[in-house]
């Protein structure tokens, strides 16, 4: 009976540390992303008719990727204006969300996102196809984050963004971002091995030893 009480602690440690070692090993690996994103225009500082909004990247588009990657966090729109008609956009606050729901292919845990990134818009747009209107994000807003097993780190890339008039593109400026996925320390695989090693050793010897007792 003594015996097969060792016997059974001993599986339930060579499965814990298997385990372990399985988590470790993925964990190494490019995580798998899934994500979405939304992107809001405050009116303050707008004099004209709003002609400028957010398309977001919302679930079950193509949102995902392999971190460390480059990838759209969504566009800015600019659409037409009548000929001779200007709207004038000075300090304009913009906000952008964005928002982990996978990773490879799990809901991480702990979560941190939604994390919103905020920036203002500042420039001019006349008729359909003149704009001078500058995105500029705040890189304050740019904070470190976990998300399962990594912590991230979001850039935005090629900031700021100068918006193209609506007979560029559609009128659509692609924001593109990076996200820097570390994995959080947890146990080596060669160091489980080994212990896992040391310890099926010991349950053989306390075997044997259980035989010659008997």
């Amino acid at each position: 009976m003594r015996m097969s009480r060792q016997w059974t602690r001993l599986r339930t440690s060579v499965l814990a540390l298997g385990l372990i070692a399985w988590a470790a090993s993925r964990a190494q690996a490019d995580p798998l992303v899934t994500y979405e994103s939304s992107g809001s225009i405050d009116p303050t500082g707008v004099s004209g008719t709003p002609v400028i909004s957010y398309n977001s990247v919302n679930s079950g588009q193509n949102n995902s990727f392999d971190a460390p990657s480059n990838f759209s966090l969504g566009s800015f729109q600019v659409a037409a204006l009548p000929d001779g008609q200007t709207t004038t956009y000075a300090n304009t606050p913009f906000h952008i969300t964005f928002l982990v729901d996978t990773i490879n292919g799990a809901a991480p845990t702990p979560n941190q996102t939604p994390i919103t990134i905020n920036g203002t818009l500042n420039g001019s747009i006349t008729g359909a196809g003149n704009s001078s209107v500058v995105a500029q994000f705040d890189p304050t807003t740019l904070p470190s984050f976990q998300a399962g097993q990594y912590s991230n780190t979001l850039n935005i890339l090629d900031s700021p963004y100068l918006l193209v008039p609506s007979t560029t593109d559609k009128g659509q400026t692609t924001v593109q971002a990076n996200l820097e996925a570390t994995p959080q320390p947890v146990p080596e695989p060669t160091s489980i091995a080994i212990f896992l090693t040391t310890l099926a050793g010991l349950g053989a010897h306390r075997v044997r030893s259980g035989r010659r007792s008997a």
